[in-house]
């Protein structure tokens, strides 16, 4: 009878630490969803910094003001450290569908240094085409080609912008709103 009481222990024992892992690695889940939720609310708000920005850009741009902007725009800033982890371990593979990891890897890419200098580099040669035609009192060039150019710059990065903020919207709706711990 005492070895049945010893079974009945150690089977009680295994029991509870199963359910206790299996409750701990409930609630790790959890929270990784909320990191995540958290993170893509933040950066759907630099987002919305970053096309007000474009905004005053393009206006500066149209008002042949371009002297007078002095933007820069740290799209590396972008934060993705649970987004990252849960793609490593494989748990975002069960949160998101194909097409949602598609598109945050193509968002990753353009918020990175190397589309942060990209996009920086190219607003940079554009006010110094524009410095050139200013400081020579000859216009013509940045009225009929530059100009042009640079509002098609710009609604390139609106549109990709707006894009990327509806994805990450688009994924913060589909995860779970609050996080029990």
């Amino acid at each position: 009878m005492q070895g049945f009481g010893v079974f009945l222990g150690v089977l009680a024992g295994t029991a509870v630490t199963i359910l206790a892992g299996l409750f701990l690695q409930s609630r790790k889940q959890k929270q990784q969803e909320g990191n995540l939720r958290f993170e893509f609310e933040l950066n759907i708000h630099r987002i919305d910094g970053w096309l007000e920005d474009l905004t005053r850009y393009r206006n500066a741009i149209n008002g042949d003001a371009l002297h007078t902007f002095f933007g820069y725009f740290d799209l590396s800033k972008v934060i993705y450290p649970t987004a990252n982890a849960m793609f490593l371990s494989g748990t975002l593979y069960k949160k998101l569908s194909l097409d949602q990891i598609g598109k945050l890897q193509v968002l990753f890419a353009t918020f990175s240094l190397g589309g942060e200098q990209f996009m920086n580099n190219q607003m940079t040669k554009t006010k110094q085409a524009f410095e050139q035609c200013r400081s020579s009192n000859d216009m013509e060039p940045w009225t009929t080609e530059l100009k042009p150019e640079a509002v098609a710059n710009v609604d390139f990065w609106e549109e990709t912008f707006q894009e990327h903020r509806t994805t990450l919207d688009q994924i913060v709706q589909s995860l779970p709103s609050t996080v029990s711990g």
